[in-house]
């Protein structure tokens, strides 16, 4: 934005700053214009004609103020939108006409230029999804600037959820894309859709399953349909798992989970211990726990609950934006850990911290369902439980898993 700032400045005098005669003559302008002092030589290090240093906030504010802007905020906040406006329109006009090549130059080139990138290639996908160009959206997919390993998790979030989202609505893609693994990194294994795994998302793992192009894709998919199996009342299949391939934290959180939720409670201490060995020098333990809060609430599972709570030392300040969903759900799973143990104070404790606005779209039906479920016992009429039961069996009708059956809400803290 600095950049842009010394440019528009530039057009204001009608001439580059090449020299320190430049300088002076700008540092003259402002004080004619504004009655503002700045240094000819705090612009000739602006501008690369001394040593850099970063110029201070007064000097932008000046500088702002010099091109016709209230300070360097608005400044910024003026172009990032004029900038944000500019580019749907190419993209707009780019997708209409059906012009593949400049679609994909241009996201190259936005790639490397763009503060928005996001915003950007969310708004393209999503467009071409509804034109159902699936040609162009695979081979967008092949292309250096969009491959998972150049984008920041939380920026994966934003892409993988925001694309998502639209296979609720037209659960309809083509097998092109369901081979095409970094889609399936992008978008399939970031929209977790819980709320489908009876609808397209599992139809999508099966597939997907099946083409097996990649080993952790496909190891992903089978553990997504063995839980699957789980919340239809159906056996659960035992998972090979090769040891020597490193998997990301939250499918390595979600299968240690399935192998819990299929042993003894006698057996759980000695499996945590081994697993809770294994990642004591990870910096994101939480990520490596998520699938774990969900699986103990669900199967009731008192020693998971107790092992997490007691032994593992969640740091509460997360490092990462979305990491506060995973820690809400660590809040749920207290919830019901004090409230089984009949720990008022300590159950009060984690509802006050626990926030239902903060659960990611792809998750919120299920885990929504279960903090129903809490609410439901919690209530302290009659007409206050009838309206939860009520909100539950419209949920369990929607989500269609057998598993949350009358039963399990009236009997849960039995």
């Amino acid at each position: 934005m600095i950049e842009i700032l010394k440019k528009e400045v530039e057009e204001r005098i009608k001439r580059p700053v090449r020299n320190r005669g430049d300088c002076e003559l700008i540092s003259n302008a402002i004080l004619e214009t504004l009655n503002l002092d700045i240094s000819y030589n705090t612009l000739r290090r602006l501008y690369g004609l001394a040593p850099y240093t970063k110029p201070n906030i007064k000097t932008l504010n000046t500088l702002a103020m010099f091109i016709g802007y209230k300070n360097y905020i608005h400044f910024s906040q003026t172009h990032q939108f004029k900038d944000k406006v500019d580019l749907s329109q190419i993209t707009y006009k780019a997708v209409a006409d059906g012009n593949n090549d400049f679609i994909i130059d241009l996201v190259i080139k936005t790639r490397h230029s763009n503060e928005n990138f996001i915003s950007f290639i969310t708004l393209l996908i999503r467009e071409l999804f509804h034109i159902k160009n699936y040609q162009l959206l695979d081979s967008l997919f092949k292309i250096e600037e969009l491959k998972y390993d150049n984008f920041t998790y939380s920026e994966i979030l934003d892409f993988g959820n925001s694309i998502g989202l639209l296979f609720r609505k037209n659960s309809e893609i083509d097998p092109i894309l369901l081979n095409n693994k970094n889609f399936l990194r992008c978008v399939f294994l970031t929209f977790v859709d819980y709320s489908n795994l009876n609808g397209y998302y599992g139809e999508f793992a099966e597939k997907i399953k099946k083409n097996n192009i990649d080993y952790e894709i496909s190891l992903f998919s089978t553990a997504l349909l063995e839980f699957k199996n789980y919340i239809n009342l159906n056996p659960i299949n035992k998972i090979k798992i090769n040891n020597r391939i490193k998997l990301n934290p939250i499918l390595n959180s979600r299968l240690i989970a399935l192998k819990l939720i299929s042993k003894s409670q006698s057996d759980i201490e000695s499996i945590l211990d081994n697993y809770y060995i294994k990642i004591k020098k990870k910096a994101n333990i939480i990520d490596y726990s998520y699938e774990l809060f969900i699986s103990a609430i669900l199967t009731k599972n008192v020693v998971l609950m107790r092992y997490i709570i007691e032994k593992i030392n969640f740091n509460t300040k997360t490092e990462y934006y979305y990491q506060k969903h995973h820690l809400n759900c660590y809040y749920l799973m207290c919830m019901f850990y004090y409230r089984i143990n009949g720990l008022t104070i300590l159950e009060r404790k984690f509802f006050n911290l626990f926030d239902d606005n903060t659960i990611r779209y792809s998750y919120e039906d299920f885990i929504k369902t279960l903090y129903g479920i809490y609410l439901f016992d919690k209530s302290k009429t009659e007409k206050q439980k009838v309206m939860f039961k009520e909100k539950y069996d419209l949920m369990s009708k929607k989500l269609r898993y057998p598993i949350f059956s009358d039963s399990f809400i009236e009997n849960y803290f039995t």
